[in-house]
């Protein structure tokens, strides 16, 4: 699509994607405290204990991106933004992120973390932390 826009236009079609972008990452990120939660309820560790707040961040960051990415080839009128071009932004911030970060995982693993706590966002705590498996791949991020 070869759409010309002005400036601020152009801002407000990245800034949405953004917006939405970071919203469907959110989602994601709440679906997997959920899962957190129930991995840690059986140990003496806390929620609180095994996230780490900048993984959080940077996940919300990179939903921001993918939906910014995917608004920029998606709406080609800002004016009339369609309900399932919204929900197409929020589905390439929760699968974007998901994506990149998997693929990160794999192309860049953490030292002297097991395999699939990177993606869990356990940091510094893991080792007072459970493991919490499979299920948790998407705990905070």
């Amino acid at each position: 699509m070869d759409t010309t826009f002005d400036a601020t236009t152009w801002m407000q079609l990245i800034g949405l994607g953004a917006m939405l972008g970071a919203l469907g990452q959110a989602i994601r990120s709440i679906v997997g405290l959920k899962k957190l939660n129930d991995a840690v309820s059986n140990s003496a560790a806390t929620v609180s204990d095994v996230i780490e707040p900048s993984r959080l961040v940077t996940s919300l960051a990179i939903g921001a991106i993918a939906g910014a990415l995917a608004s920029v080839s998606l709406i080609g009128n800002i004016h009339a933004v369609a309900s399932a071009q919204i929900a197409a932004l929020l589905g390439a911030g929760y699968s974007g992120a998901d994506f990149i970060e998997g693929f990160m995982s794999r192309a860049t693993p953490s030292p002297g973390i097991p395999a699939g706590q990177e993606t869990v966002g356990v940091g510094g705590a893991a080792t007072a932390a459970p493991d919490p498996g499979p299920s948790g791949d998407d705990a905070v991020g």
